[in-house]
């Protein structure tokens, strides 16, 4: 599996805070069958500052732990819009996700649909292919999930959480999901894992229950050949 969407990096967002967390969340992840990560901590100015040398000296350690481990890992963020998304990811003041044409973009629960779709037309537009990030927790998509669809074909990615999909974020958060995959409106199942306690990766127990519920053929494309899309050259 490849999970593109972590907070395994120590000491940079409120992901892991030390070494040892970080160690143990790549154990985890490893053991679950993942052998593909893309780190992306936060970038939220006035809450997560996104300092590069920073992220790139604790990426160069923590990839030395997960080569051990035999996962490959790559470098992203996990972007919160705001006007100065295309701008950012052209001065490179934050990388796309693995420094391809992707960029993982997070939006506030009560974003309007008009401030999504001017900055997935604009991320479009300049060449860049957003990433909705765990799009299940937004306002406009809980109330109108067909709307998901509308931003796929224009272009988009859809992700979810692994944990939405297997109920730790609640019944209605559950049913949503269910709902926007029974349309196929989901192209992508991440982990968005923290920590190893209320928010750790339960990829593989999402994966079971994708591939029982949905087939193999489902979950292959969810949780590798889409991600693997990111890592394409």
């Amino acid at each position: 599996m490849i999970d593109m969407h972590t907070h395994i990096l120590y000491g940079v967002d409120d992901g892991a805070d030390t070494p040892e967390m970080s160690q143990i969340m790549l154990e985890d992840a490893a053991a679950q069958g993942i052998d593909k990560i893309i780190f992306t901590p936060h970038y939220r100015p006035g809450m997560f500052e996104y300092d590069i040398d920073r992220i790139g000296d604790v990426f160069d350690k923590v990839k030395a732990c997960a080569d051990r481990l035999g996962i490959e890992t790559y470098l992203g963020c996990e972007y919160h819009v705001d006007g100065d998304i295309v701008d950012n990811m052209q001065d490179k003041v934050c990388p796309t996700l693995a420094y391809g044409e992707y960029v993982l973009a997070e939006y506030s629960y009560s974003d309007s649909y008009r401030k999504i779709r001017n900055t997935v037309d604009d991320l479009l537009a300049n060449g860049y292919t957003p990433v909705i990030a765990h799009a299940e927790r937004y306002e406009v998509f809980i109330k109108e999930p067909k709307v998901l669809g509308e931003f796929r074909s224009m272009g988009a990615m859809i992700q979810i959480n692994a944990d939405s999909i297997i109920g730790k974020e609640g019944l209605r958060t559950k049913r949503l999901c269910r709902t926007i995959l029974k349309e196929h409106y989901v192209d992508i199942i991440a982990s968005d894992c923290h920590n190893m306690t209320d928010r750790r990766c339960r990829m593989k127990e999402c994966r079971e229950y994708i591939a029982k519920k949905y087939g193999e053929e489902r979950a292959r494309r969810l949780f590798e050949t889409n991600p693997g899309r990111i890592l394409e050259r």
